[in-house]
């Protein structure tokens, strides 16, 4: 699985692993979900959103998501993937393929 098919999965998913996100984690945004940090890069990868300042913050806002890890029912690590892509992108000017 690439990794647009990865967010692509991941953001289409009825999210079960939300539950995994501890009540007492200082992040509880829907942004800061699995779900919504793949349709951020989604849009990202697609051109339908520039990889500016604001996209950056939210993107690296990944507490909740390394919370759901375990949780997923399909073994995803979308935490580490967010990770991976924010590196990549902050080291290329090339787009995110």
């Amino acid at each position: 699985m690439n990794e647009r098919e990865l967010f692509r999965f991941c953001a289409c998913c009825p999210n079960p692993c939300r539950r995994a996100i501890p009540a007492d984690l200082a992040a509880q945004r829907e942004s800061e979900t699995p779900s919504a940090l793949s349709m951020i890069a989604l849009a990202v990868i697609d051109g339908e959103l520039a990889f500016d300042a604001p996209v950056r913050l939210a993107l690296a806002r990944t507490e909740a998501a390394h919370a759901c890890r375990a949780a997923c029912p399909y073994d995803l690590d979308i935490a580490s993937a967010i990770d991976t892509f924010l590196l990549r992108k902050g080291l290329t000017d090339e787009p995110a393929r």
